[in-house]
């Protein structure tokens, strides 16, 4: 067990419990401090295992965009449980989504990226913030209560933190399993084939992620791709259904007309 990792993730625990929403006797500041200080043992923890594993060849470098996305992404996540408005907390989801997409950038997956932004910083974040908007008292109206208090935030921290720093301990201190291959039990050779052909004067082939994932998505996956459109068509078709005004029909029987909308 990496106890300074252990109590990283102690740390971070104690600040988003201190941030929650909590009405009376708020201590955000307490929170915010504790988070800061989280935040720099953190990325000291993850400094200093970069370079261990770099100094004995297993890896490289992180680049500063990483720390950078990683920092807002951090800061972003926390503001989106922790801010007492709604409103305020899916606009920091949409820098939440930025961030994590900056970060699929720099693992060379835009299509993810790209997809992350359509997705979640435009449709499903528009409809948030429209039952929001909807949910939202006007005027002089008290909020409630679960819209000023979290419910048992001793009770969520403990148990997302404690997933949490499992999640963390074995991917930074557990050890990949090996696997012996099998050996074979007999080699025979059963033929020669003999031949040459020159490949200098054949242009490279390059495929990045987008267009490897086309590929893929149009060769071995065709018809999983059919088979996903026929069904988003047939739940569209069910929804413009259910969408449908009930015209009344007693107006017009015996008129030899038909009920229009």
């Amino acid at each position: 067990m990496d106890y300074a990792l252990a109590v990283a993730t102690a740390l971070g625990a104690l600040s988003i419990y201190l941030l929650l929403p909590r009405g009376r006797g708020s201590l955000v500041k307490t929170g915010a401090l504790v988070g800061v200080l989280t935040l720099g043992v953190a990325i000291l923890y993850l400094v200093r295992w970069v370079g261990h594993h770099e100094a004995v060849g297993q890896g490289a470098g992180l680049g500063i965009f990483f720390y950078l996305f990683a920092i807002i992404a951090v800061i972003s996540a926390t503001a989106v449980i922790c801010h007492p408005r709604p409103l305020y907390s899916a606009l920091y989801f949409v820098l939440l989504t930025l961030a994590m997409a900056g970060l699929f950038i720099l693992l060379l997956a835009q299509f993810m990226a790209i997809v992350l932004i359509i997705i979640y910083a435009g449709a499903i974040l528009v409809t948030y913030i429209f039952v929001i908007m909807l949910a939202s008292p006007g005027g002089n109206v008290a909020v409630a209560d679960y819209d000023r208090v979290t419910p048992d935030p001793l009770l969520a921290v403990l148990v997302s933190f404690v997933l949490l720093g499992t999640v963390l301990q074995l991917m930074f201190i557990g050890q990949p399993r090996t696997f012996m291959a099998a050996r074979p039990v007999r080699a025979v050779a059963v033929g020669v084939i003999r031949g040459h052909q020159s490949l200098s004067d054949k242009p490279a082939l390059r495929i990045g992620g987008m267009e490897l994932l086309g590929v893929n998505l149009y060769s071995q996956y065709a018809l999983p791709l059919e088979l996903a459109g026929i069904l988003l068509t047939i739940s569209l078709v069910g929804a413009v259904m259910i969408a449908r005004k009930n015209v009344p029909v007693a107006g017009v029987l015996g008129t030899g007309q038909m009920p229009v909308e």
